[in-house]
Parts: structure tokens; C-alpha cells; sequence
């Protein structure tokens, strides 16, 4: 079932390439920055100092809809170390309080 969950979540959130903005959607205030490479084995996702206080999380999906990595993020630039990750594809989900913020994917080679 948590497999079914996470497959669905990475499929809806896929769906369309990069998210549309709006008035209600919370990427369009840039709390939350990923970059879209991975550098030197390192993810960069940068947390705006605005969410002070607030619990900031990332999930990384696999191109199956795994969850193969889990952290709470620090404000400011947290360095994900994504060196362990199999090369492929993958998809970085970003959560202020539970409510999704950001998701961007990336690439390890």
C-alpha cells in the first residue's frame, strides 16, 4: 500500500514536467530552491530563512516510486549526499509542515 501511495504521489506530481504556478501554489513564493543538478554527489536545496521555526523535510523518490532518502532540512543550503543512490533518475519532494512546497528531479550519475 505505502509502495501504491508513493507511486501515485510521484506520478502526480510528475504529471506536466515542472509544476504550473498560481496564486495558491506554494512554489511560486520560492521558500524552497533545488537545484536541478546533482554537483560533486551533493543535491542542493536551499530554504529560505522565512520558514523559520517551521519543520522542512525532503523525500526522494526513484523513478519507481520509492522513497530512497528521507532528511529534515536546516534553513539556509542543505547539501544532500546522494552519493549511495544508484545512477538513474529521481524526484526531490520538499515539505514545509507536511504540506508539499517544492519538488524538482534530478539526475544521478
Amino acid at each position: 500500500m505505502k509502495y501504491l501511495l508513493s507511486l501515485f504521489l510521484l506520478s502526480a506530481l510528475s504529471l506536466g514536467g515542472k509544476a504550473n504556478t498560481s496564486d495558491n501554489d506554494p512554489t511560486s513564493e520560492n521558500k524552497v530552491e533545488i537545484s536541478p543538478r546533482v554537483e560533486n554527489n551533493y543535491l542542493s536545496i536551499d530554504v529560505d530563512d522565512e520558514l523559520s521555526g517551521a519543520s522542512v523535510t525532503v523525500s526522494v523518490f526513484s523513478s519507481l516510486g520509492e522513497i530512497v532518502l528521507e532528511t529534515t532540512l536546516g534553513l539556509g543550503v542543505n547539501k544532500i549526499d546522494v552519493q549511495a543512490l544508484p545512477k538513474g533518475d529521481y524526484v526531490a519532494v520538499v515539505r514545509e509542515n507536511g504540506e508539499y512546497a517544492s519538488k524538482s528531479s534530478f539526475v544521478v550519475e
